[in-house]
């Protein structure tokens, strides 16, 4: 009996042994490198796998190939996005619903800030990626109204712009269009942040000798804000950065009777535009001025190739209004 007991035994763990045992000590770990990485090799597949997820996510804003499907999806994506809360506090949803190409525009860029330059309420206005105010500056703008067109028409363009570079302007002397050179330094302030705009490349926000014009329709399509004002936008501006430039009430009317329509939105609510204002009709004088324009912006990128052969910078506008709005020289970029 004995020895049938420890035979029975034996039997038992042997098959324990074989069954249980044995495989682990076999070097054979397909079963559990299937849950859990064992290698480096492991870890990086599993990595690869991660990162092709990653990579079929939806396009976000400020992602490249981002695009909003339509205009009422821009406000949509301001009403449901995580950072909803953030958009609502500023101007974004007034610019999704009154100009929603705008709106996507600036969603969709990689920015950290946009300017407006506004008309209406003559201000200089830096915002933050959210749509909230940061600074506000009163400002001069053109004494002519409506959008620019051409060279010396002393107006200031309106539209969808960004910031073409950065200048110190403290040396720079206005040179009018006989060629004749101010002698007086510091007509543009100590700052020139030049637009890049299609009609002309010597428009641009800077400072001025002439603080008491701040406030008015005075310049020959330049920007100005006081010197102090400009020492401390040029700290948070960089090429690059979207500049929106708004029509105010007179300049919307001229733009109608030349059939330019330029978008608008308002800054503040004492702004906007009446219900009898957007049913007003636009002209069709612009297909007559068509031909002109483009005649003129040839001439004027002629005009630009000849400047850059001569490693002139250029700034275009005087503070002396007898002087016809021309070109100033520098030379330090900043």
């Amino acid at each position: 009996m004995n020895s049938r007991y420890i035979f029975f035994n034996l039997a038992r763990l042997t098959y324990l042994y074989i069954a249980f045992i044995l495989p682990g000590c076999s070097g054979d770990k397909k079963s559990s490198s299937s849950s859990t990485p064992d290698s480096p090799a492991d870890e990086i597949s599993v990595f690869v796998e991660k990162d092709s997820v990653i990579e079929k996510r939806e396009p976000q804003p400020g992602d490249p190939d981002f695009r909003f499907n339509s205009d009422d999806s821009v406000s949509e994506y301001l009403d449901t996005c995580r950072n909803a809360a953030l958009y609502s506090e500023g101007i974004l949803p007034v610019i999704a619903k009154e100009v929603p190409k705008y709106a996507a525009r600036l969603l969709s860029g990689t920015h950290t800030r946009f300017i407006v330059v506004d008309k209406a309420s003559m201000r200089v206005i830096l915002y933050d990626r959210y749509g909230r105010v940061e600074k506000s500056y009163d400002m001069a703008c053109a004494k002519n109204f409506g959008t620019k067109h051409k060279k010396a028409d002393s107006r200031t363009p309106e539209g969808f712009f960004e910031v073409e570079g950065i200048y110190n302007s403290t040396d720079w002397l206005y040179t009018d269009d006989d060629g004749v050179t101010s002698k007086k330094k510091g007509q543009f302030g100590p700052r020139f942040i030049r637009l890049k705009i299609p009609v002309t490349s010597q428009i641009g926000i800077h400072g001025t000798c002439s603080p008491w014009s701040i406030g008015h329709r005075t310049s020959h399509g330049c920007i100005r804000i006081t010197n102090e004002n400009i020492m401390e936008l040029v700290e948070l501006v960089e090429p690059g950065m979207p500049v929106i430039v708004l029509p105010g009430k007179r300049d919307r009317a001229v733009n109608r009777e030349e059939g330019y329509f330029i978008p608008y939105f308002p800054t503040e609510q004492k702004y906007a535009m009446t219900e009898k204002e957007k049913s007003l009709p636009y002209s069709d004088k612009r297909e007559e001025d068509l031909k002109a324009k483009t005649d003129t912006i040839a001439d004027d990128k002629a005009d630009s190739g000849s400047a850059q052969e001569d490693s002139i910078k250029t700034a275009p506008d005087a503070e002396d209004q007898a002087m016809p709005d021309s070109i100033a020289s520098g030379k330090e970029s900043i």
